[in-house]
């Protein structure tokens, strides 16, 4: 049996208890008396351990003594880095210190040479890279030191027989506290690894395909962050997930839950609950005022970065969220007419919120005084402010009788530096949307889905000076105010705008233009696009019948960033790209008619270092000129059909470093050439011919490129 081993850990405990006690006065003085009692207590002990742990091996009673001081020793560590972290730190240096806890110098990595594998035989910290090749006299060497490991880090890892005993063994690491198995793909589920890991203190389990939390996870009573993202096949959690106590920051970021159990409310010290991109999400629990120490909620997407906004799952907020009046972050509020939901006048209480606010549903706002008495203009801390209304074209006719009241009534501080509004059904926007003097500070302001607005306030004639982005989509009545200010470095406009876009000419710091959805116009205008001398990025988006790009576009030759989406009429791009000689990236998505990329359209971008080209199933690959692309680095092909081979051209490409295939179904096997790629350090093919899928198996073994090889994904 092996020796118990307690000395360097009462020796790793006492200079925390010193610090602690020494350096904190914020520590309350009936703790620092019993936190100097438990410093004396270890000393005695550190005196009699010598030689108890002389004696074990022939002394069974004195070895499970020692065995019991042991998890006592480590209880003790966990129960001061909890004083740490409640009274040294700061609130701000928190995550600091966490991090600084978990990532730490790692003491042994597998891609070590063996012969310096075996002198760490004490390692705190292993990290399992994805170009590890750990053999099994490794995977020996950590489980000896299994008393003195506490982190376990995996990194993108490839599967493997040795990884997944690797992980079938990690319960005889009891005293882990960091535990990082995110991306671990493979595994559709998790062995019973988590019943002896009472000491862990962070469990990562991202993005690693499970459909069920191990019941044991809810056991790990000392457990303070729990990564759960990006698990989409994961619907439910269990009810004993209420048993982790100590837990703080419960990260749901994109999982497939639909409901969350009521006992996720007995969590009562946790600050952070990230529901961000839980699309299937519809309501939250309804004791969640239980929560008082709850600091940041994040529900949600940031359906501002898409122009097609579909109205959110989430119904309602539960009543009494007002009462959680720690909230500094609340990325979303659901206005709704429920009578077990919150109303709006809920938020008043809520004054730390920080950083941005999405209010949902605000047609259910029927008095707009329940608007003043959210008090919006007294949240100082507040920098983005996102109203919506739902969507039109449903069978639900908006009323818009007191819309201007409500939108009134919602003012923000004059701190807010952005400002969207989606949806609203009035005809007049009020005074302080993008005026100058009540939102001094604004940086961007989007209008989105404003079919009635007919004009601006004849405050907003003159937008912030600040005011550097303008979003403006299906917004068919509203003009663009002739003189927009010239501080307007990216413009977006679509679908109902002015298509001429007659005030551009003269924003001559525009650095970034996005035109969008303008279906029924043949040809872009071309003089808009003359004085844009600082253009660095042009997106052209859903202009279903454009049949070429503009011709002026050649002159352009500062624009470094070229996005094509959605032009379903575009046959080629013969006309455009000639003298683009700084451009860097140029993605070409959703094309349908798009037949070929001449040989004079790209011969001359000498400068391009990122290539995608999506879903244009007509497009002839074999007719990109690849071999003057001398400065590609990342090439990407995704979903098409007349690829059955990689152009030989793309040999030419010396310094590519990573090439992506997705949804190429015919292309049935890649060029031995390919290896001889000098920089080509990723191989990633997804969801292609199963034949491509088994000669990828093949290539793992080659030792500077890493080869991901997604059957499915």
């Amino acid at each position: 049996m092996a020796e118990v081993v307690v000395s360097p850990i009462v020796d790793f405990i006492l200079p925390k208890l010193t610090s602690l006690i020494s350096t904190d006065s914020r520590l309350p003085n009936d703790l620092k008396k019993d936190l100097k009692k438990l410093s004396n207590t270890f000393s005695i002990i550190r005196l009699v351990l010598d030689d108890a742990e002389k004696k074990q091996i022939k002394d069974k009673s004195i070895r499970g003594w020692l065995r019991i001081l042991k998890d006592a020793a480590y209880e003790a560590e966990d129960i001061i880095d909890d004083c740490a972290l409640e009274f040294h730190c700061p609130e701000s240096e928190i995550a600091a210190y966490e991090a600084e806890d978990i990532i730490d110098d790692c003491a042994l990595e597998f891609h070590c040479p063996e012969s310096e594998v075996g002198e760490n035989l004490k390692a705190r910290h292993v990290s399992v890279t994805y170009d590890s090749a750990p053999s099994q006299a490794t995977l020996n060497t950590i489980f000896k030191s299994q008393s003195f490991c506490r982190t376990i880090l995996f990194q993108h890892c490839a599967t493997s027989s040795l990884l997944e005993l690797f992980v079938s063994r990690l319960s005889q690491l009891e005293y882990l506290r960091v535990l990082d198995l995110s991306n671990l793909w493979t595994f559709s589920s998790l062995p019973p690894i988590f019943g002896r890991l009472k000491h862990l203190r962070y469990l990562n389990l991202s993005n690693m395909n499970i459909a069920s939390l191990p019941k044991s996870v809810c056991n790990l009573r000392n457990l303070q962050i729990l990564v759960l993202s990006q698990n989409l096949k994961l619907t439910t959690l269990p009810p004993s997930i209420g048993n982790l106590k100590q837990l703080r920051c419960l990260d749901l970021y994109q999982v497939g839950i639909r409901v969350l159990p009521e006992s996720i409310c007995c969590l009562t010290n946790l600050q952070t609950l990230n529901l961000q991109k839980c699309r299937n999400l519809k309501m939250l629990p309804k004791n969640l005022s239980k929560m008082r120490k709850l600091r940041k909620l994040v529900i949600g997407s940031n359906l501002y970065i898409e122009i097609n906004i579909e109205d959110p799952v989430l119904t309602h907020m539960p009543l009494g969220i007002g009462e959680l009046t720690c909230l500094k972050q609340l990325s979303t509020f659901v206005v709704s007419q429920l009578s077990d939901s919150a109303g709006i006048q809920e938020l008043e209480k809520l004054d730390h919120l920080e950083g941005e606010l999405t209010i949902n549903g605000i047609q259910n706002v029927l008095d707009h005084r329940d608007a003043y008495k959210a008090n919006l203009r007294s949240k100082k801390s507040l920098l983005k402010l996102h109203l919506r209304w739902p969507v039109g074209g449903s069978d639900v006719e908006i009323e818009c009788n007191n819309s201007k009241e409500v939108l009134e009534a919602l003012q923000p501080h004059s701190n807010i530096e952005e400002s969207f509004i989606y949806g609203y059904p009035g005809a007049m926007l009020p005074g302080w949307v993008g005026s100058s003097t009540a939102l001094p500070k604004l940086t961007r302001l989007g209008l989105y889905n404003m079919p009635n607005v007919e004009g601006w306030s004849s405050e907003c004639l003159l937008l912030p000076s600040y005011l550097q982005i303008l979003d403006l989509y299906n917004c068919p009545k509203l003009k663009l105010p002739m003189s927009l200010p010239s501080s307007i470095t990216e413009l977006s406009v679509g679908k109902g705008n002015d298509p001429s876009l007659e005030s551009v000419e003269n924003l001559h710091n525009l650095s970034d233009l996005r035109i969008t959805g303008f279906d029924e116009v043949e040809t872009l205008p071309e003089a808009p696009l003359r004085n844009l001398t600082r253009l660095q990025q042009l997106q052209i988006e859903d202009c279903d019948k454009l049949k070429r790009l503009p011709t002026e576009l050649e002159n352009l030759s500062t624009i470094t960033k070229l996005f094509i989406y959605g032009c379903g009429g575009l046959e080629s791009l013969t006309e455009g790209l000639r003298n683009l000689t700084s451009l860097e990236r140029l993605r070409i998505a959703n094309c349908g008619s798009l037949k070929s990329l001449s040989e004079s359209s790209l011969q001359h971008l000498t400068a391009l270092q990122k290539l995608d080209i999506w879903n244009c199933p007509e497009l002839e690959i074999m007719s990109v000129d690849f071999q003057h692309l001398i400065s590609l680095q990342d090439l990407e092909l995704d979903w098409l059909p007349q690829l059955t081979s990689l152009p030989e051209e793309i040999q030419h490409a010396r310094r590519l470093r990573k090439l992506e295939i997705e949804l190429c179904e015919n292309l049935g096997k890649l060029p031995e050439w390919l290896l001889e790629l000098p920089a080509l350090t990723l191989l990633r093919v997804s969801k292609c011919h199963p034949e491509l899928h088994r000669r990828c198996e093949d290539w793992n073994w080659i030792p500077h490129l890493r080869v991901e090889n997604r059957v499915e994904l």
